[in-house]
């Protein structure tokens, strides 16, 4: 089945080709219908391989529906709102909305005749439904109260708006001058608390160099201690190993040297005992200063935030006031424009409702034949209600079966080539649609797929059930010498062509065809490229 099916020879498409010009040579010698011709040459290139299936042509349709919004003015209800000085700025006006005439589910129009039936081809613009008068003068009327009470809510809502921004504006202006002085409390707070700080840190490093020199003499103080030592200590020794008898020069010379050591060392002692207890001394203070510093931080930062919530107290009506101006304008602005929407919308729909039905009726939104009429005489119309059905020949498909086996090379988007049996000088283009669910067969234990195709080109000449030929291109090609389906001449089970000689004579040549892309045939033999060969098409006298 699958080697049937692929037209690598053609023969499907040759039988089908004999059949159709026999029957085509038959009508020719059977009755006076008149023959043309169309030249066109044999050519050499690249051939597509496609797969061939038929199927019915399929033609959708559409729904007009009735697109007038015949509902009912609501307006826009404002609730009181209420921002800055001004109070609400809504306050005393009400709501801008308006309750409406009438509810839309109430508005209905009234067929009084049916102008068309099924099966019948219509234009668009032709009428197709006369509605009675009444229905029509009523909705007509409550269409224009629509308009004149979206009119007054539009008048009043931009007169709230002119107090809206007064009020505003005025609240903005009293507050604004809070900001500067508030501004400068805040600097002076601030200035105020970092001076003391800074004045602290200031004596912190006044006792800091200060106890940096207490450091350095205490240190000097001791090294010379330790030298005064060592003097002392050689002084007792030469003492104590001297005798006052045999050398008593020796000996007082010794002695004063170490008394005079040992009051240096004293001293020394002193000194160091002093500046130890100085050290002592400014730590304590130094360690004082610190808190004093840590507090004075603290108080800083505190008085930051004292001065900052100062600060916002006095921006807040400030501020308040800005955003109030701000939203006030907003939202006046935004009712005015939702009352003038509201205005236009009424308006609208009432300029369109005049236009729309044109001396009591309702027209064809598009062209077609006719396969359904929803409404008969007596029948009720709002807004969204289904009117008729036609065809729709932007919406013409074919569903083909394919064979599972071949999905290799067919995928959604890619075109194919088409032809109409009934229409075989016209040229159809085809574009996958859709690649649905595959099925089995169990009669024949094969798996096929359905597969929807597009169509384009002249569909509005197109009737539902007519046969049409898909073929879908592989990604398999030669380069052969190849001419036009319709070019070929079937008889005999041989195929043939209508050859135009060099001299202008018409001769009949017998080819050898291989395989088609649905719209040109492979010659095998018979024709060389360039050869010229023509086309038989019949136009019936009748």
């Amino acid at each position: 089945m699958d080697k049937k099916k692929r037209i690598w020879i053609g023969t499907g498409v040759c039988l089908v080709l004999a059949v159709g010009c026999g029957i085509g040579f038959l009508a020719a010698y059977g009755n006076s219908d008149e023959v043309t011709y169309r030249e066109v040459q044999a050519e050499y290139g690249e051939l597509t391989v496609g797969l061939e299936e038929s199927g019915n042509v399929t033609v959708g349709t559409t729904e007009q529906t009735f697109d007038l919004d015949l509902s009912a003015y609501t307006g826009g209800s404002t609730d009181s709102f209420s921002w800055g000085q001004g109070g609400g700025i809504f306050q005393g006006m009400g709501g801008t909305g308006s309750s409406g005439s009438s509810s839309s589910s109430s508005r209905n129009l009234v067929i009084e005749e049916v102008l068309i039936s099924e099966g019948q081809e219509i234009a668009e613009g032709e009428p197709i439904y006369r509605l009675t008068e009444e229905s029509i003068n009523t909705i007509r009327e409550e269409l224009s109260s629509d308009v004149s009470d979206a009119e007054v809510t539009l008048a009043k809502t931009k007169t709230q708006k002119q107090m809206t921004d007064l009020t505003a504006k005025q609240d903005y202006e009293t507050n604004v001058a809070y900001g500067t002085l508030a501004d400068a409390e805040y600097q002076n707070a601030v200035t105020k608390l970092t001076d003391t700080a800074a004045e602290i840190e200031e004596q912190i490093a006044d006792i800091n160099e200060e106890l940096a020199e207490l450091n350095t003499q205490l240190a000097e103080s001791q090294a010379e201690l330790e030298t005064e030592k060592k003097v002392l200590e050689n002084g007792e020794y030469v003492v104590s190993t001297t005798d006052i008898v045999s050398d008593a020069y020796g000996w007082i010379t010794a002695e004063n040297a170490r008394e005079e050591a040992a009051a240096v060392v004293e001293s020394l002692e002193d000194t160091i005992e002093e500046t130890t207890d100085s050290i002592l001394e400014k730590q304590k203070e130094l360690a004082e200063l610190e808190d004093s510093l840590t507090g004075a931080e603290r108080d800083l930062e505190l008085g930051k935030i004292d001065a900052q919530a100062q600060l916002d107290k006095r921006n807040l009506k400030y501020r308040t006031a800005s955003e109030a101006y701000n939203v006030s304008v907003e939202l006046s602005d935004f009712e005015a424009d939702t009352a003038q929407a509201d205005y236009d919308d009424a308006r609208g729909k009432l300029d369109e409702f005049d236009a729309y039905l044109t001396d009591n009726v309702i027209t064809a939104g598009y062209s077609g034949v006719v396969t359904e009429v929803s409404l008969e005489a007596g029948d009720t119309v709002n807004s969204g209600n289904t009117l008729l059905i036609l065809n729709d020949y932007d919406e013409v498909t074919v569903t083909v079966s394919v064979e599972e086996s071949d999905l290799a090379n067919i995928r959604e988007g890619d075109s194919v080539n088409v032809s109409v049996a009934s229409y075989p000088d016209d040229d159809f283009t085809g574009v996958v649609e859709d690649i649905g669910e595959s099925t089995y067969n169990s009669s024949t234990g094969t798996t096929y797929v359905e597969i929807s195709v597009k169509l384009g080109g002249e569909t509005s000449k197109l009737y539902e059930g007519m046969t049409a030929q898909i073929t879908f291109i592989t990604k398999e090609t030669e380069t052969v010498t190849y001419v036009s389906n319709r070019a070929i001449i079937r008889e005999n089970g041989k195929s043939y062509v209508k050859k135009k000689e060099a001299d202008g004579s018409i001769s009949k040549q017998e080819v050898t065809t291989g395989f088609s892309d649905g719209v040109n045939v492979e010659i095998k033999e018979g024709l060389s490229e360039g050869d010229t060969v023509l086309i038989e098409s019949k136009v019936s006298d009748s």
